[in-house]
């Protein structure tokens, strides 16, 4: 009976702080306060269990609550939380600080992805304010080569890594869904090594696109890339503008 109890109770903590950061994620996402309902809703979970969390939050003041509109919304303990972890001695900018920054001069979606073993991650997204926009939500996750910055942080690799890595990738995924076609990416790695930026075309999404940079300090040793996605029209449209923005961006953080 002590081992099941175990069991369970460590399950339990695991369900709590996984729920803690999909709760933080739906907020990030939102960018507004939020009734409880409305959490409940976006969140799947039993209002009970939301309700006892968004509680613990508020005390520990990690959480605000506005009783006349019974709204919650994060505390601004939150956004300092991990701001070291990007915040590099020799950069004075936060790559967050760069990314707001990229997107109100540009309007458009701004992207921060990376490897996390055969996929790419996207660790953070802030949305464009247009209609029509491409906003994958943070920590969605894609292969890394059907995105502009999985080719550009692979361009980073060796060929020999590279091919390794599809291979892998075509044992374990390939045969459920799409597998990489491994001449035609290293065709596009080989692209993004000589311009220094990456360009893609309906890759991932049809009708969409992203132009990507590398950032250009390592974060805690690990790159990381940068992006602008938006509709491909609009995309190629404003594409001189988009690319001059997102290099300068990537350079400073």
């Amino acid at each position: 009976m002590g081992g099941s109890a175990s069991i369970g109770w460590k399950a339990a903590m695991v369900k709590s702080a996984v729920r803690v950061f999909e709760l933080l994620e739906m907020f990030e996402a939102e960018r507004r306060p939020l009734r409880v309902a409305d959490i409940v809703e976006r969140l799947g979970a039993p209002q009970s269990s939301v309700s006892m969390l968004l509680k613990s939050l508020v005390a520990r003041g990690y959480m605000e609550f506005d009783a006349a509109k019974r709204e919650y919304c994060p505390s601004i303990r939150i956004s300092f939380l991990g701001d070291w972890t990007t915040r590099m001695p020799d950069r004075p900018e936060a790559i967050q600080d760069a990314m707001r920054r990229l997107a109100a001069e540009t309007g458009e979606t701004v992207l921060l992805g990376r490897q996390s073993g055969l996929q790419l991650q996207y660790l953070s997204v802030i949305e464009s304010q247009h209609a029509l926009r491409f906003s994958p939500s943070p920590g969605t996750m894609r292969p890394i080569h059907r995105s502009a910055i999985g080719i550009l942080l692979m361009s980073q690799l060796e060929d020999e890594q590279i091919g390794l890595l599809l291979r892998r990738y075509n044992a374990e995924v390939g045969r459920a869904g799409h597998p990489a076609k491994i001449a035609e990416t290293l065709r596009a790695v080989a692209l993004a090594r000589d311009q220094g930026h990456y360009e893609s075309a309906n890759l991932a999404t049809t009708g969409a696109g992203v132009i990507a940079a590398l950032v250009q300090t390592l974060i805690r040793g690990q790159r990381l890339g940068l992006g602008i996605g938006a509709p491909i029209e609009r995309l190629h449209r404003r594409r001189k503008q988009l690319l001059t923005a997102v290099l300068a961006a990537a350079k400073k953080c």
